[in-house]
Formats: structure tokens, C-alpha cells, sequence
């Protein structure tokens, strides 16, 4: 059954279509390698890291090919071995130049030397389970990509009572943390003990949405017998894998505005990360690949297995390419279709954050022309902060930096909902966002 409390507001994105995962989630993952991989410097919340490798160099699987710079820094691997044969600024998402090494594969996956695995989860030396999260350059998997070592980074006056791992995947389309929880369970529940022995925390959540019930009862059995671990099954419901969501309606508590997880005595961790936990823990292995749902508008759908560094167009390729004309094809994103990110070209290398790749055709794709706002209060009910959107639009189309802050802007978790449920194609989401991130450049500048 699931849990009876919810959250307040939310949307039924796809309701009627399965929130468009059925042509994958009955799909086992499949690895796929390709004859490169070009991997970004800057896959995680942060500076970038810098290369250390250069051109003509020979790398081995899992060798570190950049060097972590700042607090936030991340070690970045090589997800094959062969041959480095470039250095330099490529196209990702964000960024028309951001620093990436490219190799080509040698399909021999020779490991590096040095790899230091400690064993069981269970009895593995407590203190060294943070080092070698941050030495395996894990950061979050469901797509935040913050780095999970400084998450578990307690202050004092701190503390964490409660690990909750989020298994919902309410975005639409997206199976590869369903196929994740049915195919690698134990590895899943695994991640998750090493994480509570690493704070001393008593008590590990893994919360999923009920419309995988499959998933439930796969993880209840492989947490059966595993101290302080419990499955809770969930109301499916839109954005209920968001943070602060999922705190309340697993915990009851609410995380107050401008505060963090921490700040409730609760770290949340997605389910592919506690996987990669398990496996820096238990085999020493960084992160060099990650399952991604390749969906929508290709022959064949599938949940991958890719190494990080591959290219869309190789994953598309793999699927069988387009299922129409690549003319009437309208966008591909990055991500589900509440909060997935337009991919500008198929060359773009998948990163530790990429968990789907979704075809669209044109028609799917085409936007909506924005009309006046009908003071309908959909928005209102939808937004799952208590924001209130419709104001909030007016002051960001204003330029009301000091305004929207004062309406709370920061605190949207730009889920989308509330631009999903207005009648008027109010471009609501998009406005929130780029307020909130000139608010937090001109914070950045004045701290400078």
C-alpha cells in the first residue's frame, strides 16, 4: 500500500499514457560500449575539473584524467581504455565550450592499477567510506550532479537521523532507476548501508512511487534482513521525487525556506547513487558508466547501460535511430518532459547526470503561444512549494529582482508544474529560472 500522506499541489504529467514509460520499463538494461567517449571536465555541481592527461597519452579504465579544483571538486575517469586524442573545449548543454578529453576506445577495458576496494559494506572501516565516494567521483545520479562526499559533510551543531533514498522517478518517460531497483537491488541497498555507517545513521528510507510495484517488492526482499532499512511505497504523484517533497511526505517534516535537508536531520540520495556508492565501496570502482533511458520517437527504446563520455547521436544510433523522417523530428532532450533539457546537438556526450534521452516530433515539440493570464489559480494549487506563480511571473517579466526574492522566488524547485497546468501557455517555469539564476550571479558578484 502506500503511504497515505502526500504533499501539497502536484500534477499528473502523461497520466493517461503511463507517464510515457511504458515502451521501456519492461526492458532490461543493456550495455552498450561505443569507439569513443568524449568526457566532460564539468559533470558535476562545481568548478571544473582540470585534465592531467594529454593528446597520444594511454589511459586504463577508471584512471583519473582530471584533477578535482575547490570544495566542490570531483576526480573525473576514463570510461574506457585507449588512446587520448583530444583536449579542448566541446559543445555540452550548457556550455558552447566546456573542457572535455576524448578517447578512443580500445575495447581491451583494462583497469588501472591501484584500485583500493574495502570490502563488505558492513564491515568495511567506517571512516573510509566518505573518501572513497569523493575518490570514485560520485556525484548525484537523478540529475542534481551535486557531489555526494560534501553532502555527507555534517557541521557541527549538525546531524542526519534519516537516509532516504529516492526511488520515485516521477519524471515522465524515464525507467532507468526502476530497471536499476529490479535488476541490482542488493547493490542498491548496499549503497545505502555504506552511506549510514559512514554518518552513524540508524534509519535508511527507500522510497518509491507505486506505480512500480514490481520495484517494491524487489527491494523489500533485498532489504530484508538489512539493519534499519525500510521500503515505503508512495502515492504517484508529480514532482514527488523533488527533495523537499519527498522529506515531508516520508519524514512528516518540512524543510523551511532558504534551509537544507540537513537542516531536518535528513540527506537524500537518488537509488543510482547508492549503487555507485556500493560499488566504490565494495569493488574500489569510480563512476564510468550509468544507465540512461534512450525513448520516445526511436525505433527501438531501451534502457542503456552507457559508458560516460558517449555521444547521443551513438545512443539514437543503438536504438535504431529516428522511427520517422529525421525532418519531422522536433527536439531532443535530455531528461523527461517536465524538467529535461534541449539537447543543441546529437554530438553532446552523455555526463554522470544524464539519465534519458527523448525523441519528440514536431508536433510533440512545438510551443504553445503564450496568452494573458485567465486568474484561473491553477498554478497556486499546482505548485508544490506554495509559491504563488502568476505573481511571481509579473515581477521576473518586471526585472523585480528585489521582489520576486521577497515572493520567494528562490525557492522554486523549477519542476515545471505550474507551467503544465496553465490554460494560457504562460511561460511560467523558464521565468523562475532565470530570475533565480541572475539573482544568484548578482549574489555571486557581490561576495567577489
Amino acid at each position: 500500500m502506500s503511504n497515505n500522506r502526500t504533499f501539497r499541489g502536484g500534477v499528473h504529467p502523461l497520466h493517461g499514457s503511463h507517464e510515457g514509460k511504458a515502451p521501456t520499463r519492461g526492458k532490461a538494461v543493456r550495455d552498450y560500449t561505443a569507439r569513443s567517449v568524449t568526457i566532460l571536465m564539468g559533470m558535476h555541481l562545481g568548478a571544473p575539473s582540470t585534465p592531467c592527461v594529454q593528446v597520444g597519452d594511454h589511459v586504463k579504465l577508471g584512471q583519473v584524467i582530471g584533477e578535482p579544483v575547490g570544495f566542490l571538486g570531483l576526480p573525473v575517469h576514463a570510461s574506457v581504455s585507449g588512446e587520448v586524442t583530444a583536449v579542448g573545449p566541446v559543445q555540452s548543454v550548457n556550455n558552447p565550450a566546456a573542457m572535455a578529453v576524448t578517447i578512443q576506445n580500445d575495447f581491451k577495458d583494462e583497469w588501472v592499477e591501484g584500485l583500493e576496494p574495502l570490502g563488505s559494506v558492513e564491515t568495511c572501516p567506517a571512516e573510509k567510506i566518505v573518501p572513497a565516494i569523493k575518490a570514485a567521483g560520485i556525484c548525484g545520479m537523478g540529475g542534481a550532479s551535486f557531489p555526494t562526499h560534501v553532502k555527507f559533510a555534517v557541521k557541527e551543531g549538525q546531524y542526519c537521523d534519516t537516509i532516504i533514498l529516492n526511488g520515485a522517478e516521477c519524471e515522465t518517460h524515464l525507467t532507468c532507476d526502476h530497471r536499476l531497483m529490479l535488476e541490482r537491488s542488493s547493490r542498491v541497498v548496499d549503497g545505502l548501508r555504506a552511506a549510514m555507517r559512514a554518518l552513524n545513521v540508524k534509519k535508511g528510507i527507500i522510497a518509491i512511487e507505486d506505480n512500480k510495484p514490481d520495484a517494491i517488492e524487489a527491494m523489500r526482499q533485498a532489504a530484508q534482513g538489512r539493519l534499519g532499512v525500510e521500503v515505503m511505497a508512495l502515492q504517484t504523484k508529480y514532482p514527488q521525487g523533488g527533495e523537499k517533497q519527498l522529506i515531508q511526505v516520508v519524514t512528516g517534516r518540512e524543510v523551511p525556506t532558504k534551509k537544507l535537508p540537513l537542516d531536518v536531520h535528513v540527506i537524500v540520495l537518488n537509488v543510482g547513487t547508492a549503487a555507485a556508492i556500493a560499488d566504490a565501496v565494495i569493488e574500489g570502482k569510480p563512476v564510468i558508466s550509468r544507465i540512461t533511458t534512450v525513448t520516445g520517437r526511436v525505433k527501438e527504446p531501451a534502457n542503456l547501460r552507457v559508458r560516460i563520455g558517449t555521444s547521443v547521436a551513438d545512443l539514437l544510433r543503438e536504438c535504431g535511430g529516428f522511427s520517422m523522417d529525421s525532418a519531422h523530428v522536433g527536439k531532443i532532450c535530455l531528461g523527461g518532459a517536465m524538467t529535461g533539457l534541449p539537447c543543441p546537438s546529437v554530438h553532446i556526450p552523455i555526463t554522470k547526470a544524464n539519465n534519458g534521452v527523448v525523441v519528440y516530433c514536431a508536433k510533440e515539440a512545438v510551443e504553445l503561444e503564450e496568452s494573458p493570464c485567465i486568474r484561473c489559480g491553477r498554478c497556486v494549487d499546482a505548485c508544490p512549494i506554495g509559491l504563488n506563480p502568476y505573481k511571481l511571473k509579473y515581477l521576473c517579466d518586471a526585472q523585480d529582482m528585489q521582489g520576486a526574492a521577497a515572493a520567494n522566488v528562490m525557492d522554486c524547485v523549477v519542476c515545471g508544474s505550474c507551467s503544465y497546468i496553465c490554460p494560457a501557455h504562460r511561460v511560467l517555469t523558464p521565468s523562475f529560472k532565470a530570475m533565480k539564476d541572475k539573482i544568484a550571479a548578482e549574489a555571486k558578484k557581490g561576495k567577489g
